[in-house]
């Protein structure tokens, strides 16, 4: 048995050693040639907004855009804590908080009014009219 042993252990030596001065094959660089992606400052975005609800003549509005940022807190909590959980702050930061107030403390909102405010809300922040447009053909490139 120590015939082999010696000479184990100088194949092991020379394997090392081929290993440690084997080089590896150059990899191309995944960011060459990449540039920065930049993103505007919170306060240069123009929101425009539009109304979405009245409460007497009151006029409540909603952006005509809500962030990607937005549908991503919301799909958050709902992962997390569920829908109905999610849904109260995604109302509040679409809204604001006074229209948010102004709904919860309103005595002649029906159900069915409600429902669809909040239903519109949730699919302004997920996009849900942009996929249906395109899901309808509309975006696609047309042949001609």
């Amino acid at each position: 048995m120590a015939s082999t042993s010696p000479a184990r252990t100088r194949q092991s030596a020379a394997a090392r050693k081929k290993a440690a001065s084997a080089r590896p094959a150059p990899v191309s660089d995944p960011l060459d040639g990449f540039e920065p992606i930049r993103i505007a400052a919170d306060e240069d975005v123009v929101e425009e907004r539009v109304p979405l609800f009245y409460i007497g003549d009151d006029e409540y509005t909603v952006p005509t855009e809500i962030p990607p940022g937005v549908a991503l807190q919301y799909l958050r909590q709902a992962r997390e804590s569920g829908h109905e959980l999610a849904t109260p702050p995604l109302l509040i930061r679409v809204l604001g908080e006074d229209a948010y107030m102004a709904l919860e403390q309103s005595k002649a909102v029906k159900d069915d009014q409600l429902q669809q405010i909040v239903q519109i809300i949730i699919d302004l922040a997920l996009n849900k009219e942009k996929a249906k447009d395109k899901e309808d053909g509309e975006g696609k490139a047309r042949r001609g």
